[in-house]
């Protein structure tokens, strides 16, 4: 992921959207890039809440990197994001709200054109829709956190592949945010679920992704 211009990123169903902000926020974190730019739709916000900048920094960004933009349209919220993807290195959080036209495959091939002219990546926050130029497709849903009893754990997220141009689809991982270190762990999964068994281990399928 860490190598490809744009990712999808979208809530498994009702319910699950902060689950996917906060993957999205922790992915980026964990790039540390030289710059990150938020850029959400009105409508998003209003559905998730306002950023924080005190839980933001706990959960691992750097706020001196950190730049959020609130706009009324989605048009202007797909401009701004365009405008952040021309920072070479930036990574840019462009959340789009459940309500109004879907995405077409157009609006993310620019998307996908300004993150690779200028070395920059973009991840896409929205629910699962039609075609896109995504690199990867993730649906991401809250895990109870592995934490001991009576404390909180850290967040933990069910992340499904569902889209992969560059390998396999399909695995399932539970991961868990360690915002100190700025890292995901792989918890390990049980039964049917087990993306180890079906396509070898998280750094294997990684590698076969081409990160």
């Amino acid at each position: 992921m860490a190598k490809a211009a744009l990712h999808e990123i979208g809530p498994a169903g009702p319910g699950a959207e902060a689950a996917a902000m906060g993957f999205a926020l922790a992915l980026t974190a964990s790039w540390n890039p030289p710059a990150i730019l938020w850029a959400g739709e009105e409508a998003a916000f209003s559905e998730e809440g306002a950023p924080y900048p005190v839980g933001l920094a706990q959960y691992g960004l750097n706020l001196s990197r950190l730049i959020v933009i609130r706009a009324k349209k989605r048009e202007e919220t797909l401009w701004a994001a365009e405008q952040g993807l021309a920072a070479p290195g930036a990574v840019v959080i462009c959340a789009l709200g459940a309500r109004g036209k879907a995405l077409d495959l157009k609006a993310s091939r620019r998307l996908l054109l300004f993150a690779e002219r200028n070395r920059s990546r973009c991840l896409l926050l929205q629910p699962e829709v039609g075609p896109s130029a995504a690199w990867t497709r993730w649906r991401i849903a809250p895990v109870t956190s592995d934490g001991v009893d009576h404390e909180l754990g850290p967040p933990a997220f069910r992340a499904e592949l569902t889209r992969n141009r560059a390998g396999p689809s399909g695995q399932t991982f539970i991961l868990d945010w360690n915002a100190h270190a700025r890292a995901f762990a792989e918890r390990a999964l049980a039964g049917d679920l087990s993306a180890a068994a079906r396509d070898g281990s998280f750094e294997a399928v990684r590698a076969r992704a081409g990160r």
